[in-house]
């Protein structure tokens, strides 16, 4: 029996053509914009024309085209070699769909048999409404043998991340005269709706990152990349994070987008963008994990224990009834109620070899 598994992200457009970011951000508007916010049915349309041209006007002005589809599809083709390198003999399949562009999560899963379960990897940093709860959301197309994978432990992503980091920079943008600055995506601090989100367990990620590298920079600190409407967000923004740092007299500023698991444009043009406004600064862009070894590694082994631990379930036997195993609400399919999770969270530490430290 084959064992299916997705890789999912929001999709964005590749080029600035006008009708696909049109196309893209109307779903988001329907999809997430209106889960926060309850706009009115006739502003849509004129909410997604202007987004659509603001980012095909960015895109176009800084010549930019978007990373994001050819690394999900490298991701995915290096994860079914790291599976298959580790099961040979199990008939792995690795996919990928996304949350508001075609190939969509709900139409792949309607596509594969019913009798052939599917892991879904939501490729997103930290857990939130506007994460994998869309995943979820979207998964419940099918009523069986549909796993969705929780956010690796911020521990674990955290290790990756440092020796990630460190390996790019090298001694020579290391050192107390050199200022590292995190960035991840902000979000409203009071939205209108009850929500989750996701800045506790941002914040959670980010405190572990700055834990392990304070020892290698002059100073580490953390800035979001924010929007300008819905209420008062994040603090302080990307720009003046990076004010900051100039006005403390660093000349050397590294800038690492630890909230995104793979280049997009908020990683890498709104980077460029806030990082073009320091005058006199040297900056170096370091990319995010992208298809980096140690992630492949770490989603193989949480792919790999989750089918170990539902492989019962999916093959039609009872899945197991423990909160310490299995990836939500006790690994049943489709189930929407967040529980600890052994499976999601491991390996907690990485080796000894690869971890990271003062």
């Amino acid at each position: 029996m084959t064992r299916h598994v997705a890789l999912v992200t929001y999709g964005e457009p590749t080029s600035p053509s006008f009708v696909d970011q049109l196309a893209y951000s109307w779903r988001i508007l329907l999809g997430l914009t209106r889960k926060v916010a309850a706009i009115p049915r006739p502003l849509l349309p004129v909410i997604a024309l202007s987004r659509a041209k603001g980012r095909r006007q960015l895109w176009r002005e800084h010549g930019y085209a978007s990373p994001l589809e050819p690394i999900t599809e490298l991701q995915a083709r290096r994860l079914g070699d790291v599976l298959t390198a580790a099961e040979p003999d199990a008939p792995w399949r690795v996919h990928v769909a996304y949350e508001y562009r075609h190939p969509l999560l709900g139409d792949l899963l309607e596509s594969i048999p019913r009798d052939e379960p599917v892991w879904v990897v939501p490729m997103y940093a930290a857990e939130s409404a506007f994460t994998h709860a869309l995943t979820r959301e979207a998964a419940q197309v099918r009523t069986e043998g549909v796993y969705v994978l929780g956010a690796l432990s911020a521990e674990v992503l955290a290790d990756v991340s440092a020796a990630h980091v460190l390996e790019q920079t090298g001694s020579e943008w290391r050192g107390k005269d050199v200022a590292l600055v995190l960035a991840a995506h902000g979000t409203v601090l009071q939205p209108p709706k009850p929500i989750d989100t996701g800045l506790e367990a941002t914040e959670t990620l980010r405190k572990a990152i700055q834990d392990r590298l304070a020892p290698h920079f002059g100073t580490v600190v953390n800035g979001w990349l924010n929007h300008t409407r819905g209420g008062r967000w994040t603090e302080p923004p990307i720009e003046e994070a990076l004010a900051r740092v100039q006005g403390a007299g660093y000349s050397r500023v590294v800038y690492y987008p630890y909230g995104f698991l793979a280049d997009n444009a908020e990683s890498e043009l709104e980077g460029r963008v806030a990082l073009a406004a320091l005058a006199g600064v040297q900056t170096r862009h370091l990319p995010c994990l992208n298809d980096g070894t140690r992630l492949l590694d770490l989603l193989a082994q949480q792919v790999r224990r989750c089918s170990a631990t539902c492989g019962g379930a999916a093959a039609g036997e009872t899945p197991l009834q423990s909160s310490s195993a299995g990836c939500y609400s006790l690994c049943l399919p489709i189930a929407s109620r967040r529980l600890p999770c052994a499976t999601c969270a491991v390996p907690r530490r990485l080796p000894e070899a690869t971890r990271v430290g003062p």
